[in-house]
């Protein structure tokens, strides 16, 4: 009998650590923090770090390819380098493939209506704040061929320095040359408690769940 009572004191002492880790995963903020560069090629690096920087993954992109580090503290426990290989050609699908992807195509039209996509943009907007970095730094010029898309540019990024009024946006429009030269610095937080929460509070909307749940019967249906 003591046996079995240990066994279950082992059990009750795993879950309670399994509920620790969650509530800490839940509530301890993951942190980020990168910068890239665009002048003809895009190269970048980041870190994405938790539990102050206890657990961290780094990575860096350039034109030779990827590397991706996880580390534990300052000791790197592993390492995933990828390179670019070269484009292959396009191959022409088959008349069959191209008939599914419309089909799948209109099912996923009749999911929607005004309210689900007035639902999720609202959804939408919500996670963009919370994902948002508290610092951005931007300076570089573009231009592109259409002069009047370059004006457009002009506009959105007038309304992202609106945005980030702590931050600096240094961007330059050129209306004589296509041009694009950047260079980006970014920090932040994000809160996965936050963003669960959002989640399911939109999946466990009325509408939305009666939508997808309706179309989960009417792919079942016509499976059978």
């Amino acid at each position: 009998m003591w046996v079995i009572w240990i066994i279950i004191k082992i059990l009750l002492y795993l879950l309670a650590i399994l509920m620790f880790l969650l509530l800490t995963l839940l509530v301890v903020p993951f942190s980020y923090k990168g910068d890239a560069a665009v002048d003809g090629s895009v190269s970048f690096s980041y870190r994405v770090g938790w539990f102050w920087n206890l657990f961290s993954i780094r990575g860096t992109r350039d034109e030779e390819g990827q590397a991706n580090e996880v580390f534990l503290g300052n000791r790197r426990i592993m390492a995933i380098n990828t390179k670019d290989k070269p484009e292959k050609p396009e191959i022409e699908e088959d008349a069959k493939e191209t008939e599914k992807a419309a089909k799948k195509e209109n099912s996923l039209k009749s999911m929607f209506d005004t309210k689900l996509i007035k639902e999720g943009l609202n959804y939408l907007k919500r996670i963009l704040k919370q994902l948002s970095p508290d610092y951005i730094q931007v300076h570089g010029v573009y231009g592109f061929e259409d002069p009047a898309l370059t004006g457009m540019t002009a506009g959105f990024v007038a309304v992202v320095q609106g945005a980030w009024p702590q931050s600096k946006i240094q961007l330059q429009p050129t209306f004589a040359e296509e041009r694009l030269e950047l260079e980006l610095k970014a920090a932040g937080q994000i809160y996965a408690g936050m963003l669960v929460y959002d989640t399911a509070r939109f999946i466990l909307k009325k509408d939305i769940r009666t939508k997808i749940f309706k179309r989960n019967k009417k792919v079942k249906l016509k499976s059978k």
